[in-house]
């Protein structure tokens, strides 16, 4: 019996022996300003890849800015715009580049607004809820970084009301469809100035 034990005793020391501890996931806290309090923590994996970083931009003592990674990318970065301890604000990336931005009411926590970016990070649409509704009613279209139009649903019913094209960053045309019928009742011509 007392060979037996031994046995696996010393069975058990040559199998583990050569197997080295695995490293656990780690915190690192820094104070970067030097004032005495923490204002970033990286929470690292297994292998030290970031996965996470906190950090109060604003010294309060509050983390108020979250970014998440995924293989040394970041993959999203949550805001909180107004320091409540809520985020309101978040941007999505793909291979390191914002792709979208979203953002939250203070008043009602839902999304108010949502920015599209293109590959080099130039705004491809921005849709807004001006209403509180729910309902992205209003929408900015843009070319190479430029505004060059604007769709509103003035009643909340999901057509286009008014339209409006630019050229420039400056307004060219504008036609109002008060109906709803799908042909505007009023066009308004711009000239080079942008003034009706």
């Amino acid at each position: 019996m007392m060979k037996k034990i031994f046995l696996i005793l010393i069975c058990f020391m040559v199998c583990s022996w050569g197997t080295p501890a695995k490293p656990e996931p780690s915190i690192v806290k820094q104070d970067t300003d030097k004032d005495g309090r923490i204002d970033r923590i990286a929470h690292l994996d297994k292998d030290g890849e970031i996965l996470r970083l906190e950090i109060d931009s604003d010294g309060d003592g509050f983390m108020d800015r979250f970014q998440y990674y995924d293989q040394g990318k970041i993959t999203r970065l949550e805001a909180d715009r107004n320091h409540d301890g809520k985020t309101d604000s978040r941007d999505y990336f793909e291979d390191g580049k914002r792709t979208r931005h979203e953002e939250y009411s203070l008043e009602t926590g839902r999304i108010n607004q949502i920015i599209y970016f293109d590959k080099n990070d130039k705004i491809l649409k921005i849709e807004k809820d001006t209403k509180g509704d729910t309902l992205f009613d209003t929408v900015y279209y843009f070319e190479q970084g430029k505004m060059v139009l604007s769709t509103e649903d003035m009643n909340g019913d999901g057509r286009v009301n008014v339209r409006q094209t630019y050229r420039n960053q400056k307004p060219v045309e504008r036609s109002e469809d008060e109906d709803g019928d799908g042909r505007p009742e009023k066009v308004i011509f711009y000239d080079d100035e942008g003034l009706p």
